[in-house]
């Protein structure tokens, strides 16, 4: 499953989509661990 957000945060620093000129992150969370998956 994906979820798509504007920003996110990862160890204490937040990313922002605009600064990588995407207008959202395209996010994968695994469904039976609810690990969640960031490609830059």
């Amino acid at each position: 499953m994906y979820i798509f957000r504007t920003s996110f945060t990862r160890k204490g620093k937040t990313y922002y989509a605009r600064d990588y000129g995407k207008k959202a992150f395209k996010i994968y969370i695994n469904k039976k661990t609810g690990n969640m998956i960031v490609n830059l």
